[in-house]
């Protein structure tokens, strides 16, 4: 019973992972390492992981598809990724430094949606994914973007380490 709990466990994260993995090259463009977009359906991953190395794989992905937005967001916006990480230290959120920098957020939000959509499109014309699981994610690109975009900041982003 327990060996079946952890393979469904480990299941449900492969799969979570997967469409993290196809939301953070999304955000790149530019490779199929998995990169940092979407931190929306990684935490769930993180938190449905329950051996330790799973946690360990998960926060990796996590920090990944960040990695890739934010190649995407300082493109936007026009500034170098150590500026954006010291704004984002003090509690900014992406929307507030793009304010800040004269860029209207959602020009943020469609960039990575473009960015994301791409790298979806990439990913099935690798077989990577199906069209069927693209055609489930892509619809919620721009609400889960636009929330990343507009609440998303590492001070309220802290995975529970006992999940």
């Amino acid at each position: 019973m327990k060996l079946r709990t952890a393979i469904a466990t480990a299941t449900t994260a492969a799969v979570l992972a997967t469409s993290g993995v196809a939301l953070a090259g999304a955000a790149t463009g530019t490779s199929s390492t998995p990169a940092s977009n979407a931190p929306v359906v990684a935490p769930a991953a993180a938190a449905q992981a329950t051996h330790p190395a799973l946690r360990h794989r998960a926060r990796v992905r996590i920090r990944r598809l960040l990695r890739g937005a934010a190649g995407v967001v300082t493109k936007t916006i026009g500034i170098d990724r150590p500026t954006l990480r010291q704004e984002l230290r003090t509690g900014k959120t992406i929307a507030d430094i793009a304010n800040e920098h004269g860029v209207d957020p959602q020009t943020v939000v469609d960039a990575l949606v473009t960015a994301a959509t791409n790298r979806l499109d990439a990913a099935v014309a690798a077989g990577r994914i199906t069209s069927e699981r693209a055609s489930k994610i892509e619809p919620r690109l721009p609400d889960r973007i636009t929330k990343l975009v507009n609440q998303w900041h590492p001070k309220r982003f802290r995975p529970d380490p006992a999940a």
